[in-house]
């Protein structure tokens, strides 16, 4: 008697694909009692785990595998399922793009403390692709605006890696 494995099917939405790789994501301990979320090896995601490997590589920016990026590739897709949620309606990659700014800023640290760890693990981290527009008004908000930016980045690789996928 043999047994069916049910694997997951490759979405045809981006909101498809958001969920996949929410379900795809799992948390690990490492022996020091630390987690760190990486993609899940079962065999129920190996037909798209590849497709889902090569977003979460573009979203890592050129940086190394990392739990902040790793952790806020998680919490982009989670946001973005969080805002499709009530709408009756299918979201498009352009729905998804409207909401980018608001979901950056919300995941965006507050501390400066945080911020100047989140720079220090990468000082290329510091460099803004856009300068920002407004007055110097202290670091602590330099360095927010630069990870929000940098958010920002990540959920726009992500939505465009999923187009370029359905």
């Amino acid at each position: 008697m043999t047994t069916a494995t049910t694997q997951a099917a490759r979405p045809t939405t981006v909101e498809g694909w958001l969920q996949a790789l929410t379900g795809a994501l799992t948390t690990t301990h490492r022996p020091d009692r630390s987690a760190y979320t990486h993609l899940s090896e079962a065999a129920y995601w190996q037909p798209i785990r590849d497709d889902l490997q090569e977003v979460c590589r573009l979203a890592h920016r050129g940086e190394l595998p990392n739990d902040w990026r790793w952790e806020m590739i998680e919490s982009i897709a989670q946001r973005f399922l969080e805002y499709s949620e009530p709408e009756a309606k299918a979201w498009s990659a352009d729905d998804f793009q409207d909401v980018v700014y608001e979901i950056a800023e919300n995941l965006g640290d507050y501390g400066t403390s945080s911020l100047a760890a989140w720079i220090s693990e990468n000082p290329s981290r510091a460099d803004f692709e856009d300068e920002p527009e407004s007055i110097f008004v202290g670091i602590p908000s330099l360095m927010r605006w630069r990870q929000i930016e940098e958010i920002q980045s990540m959920a726009f690789e992500m939505l465009n890696a999923f187009e370029r996928l359905i």
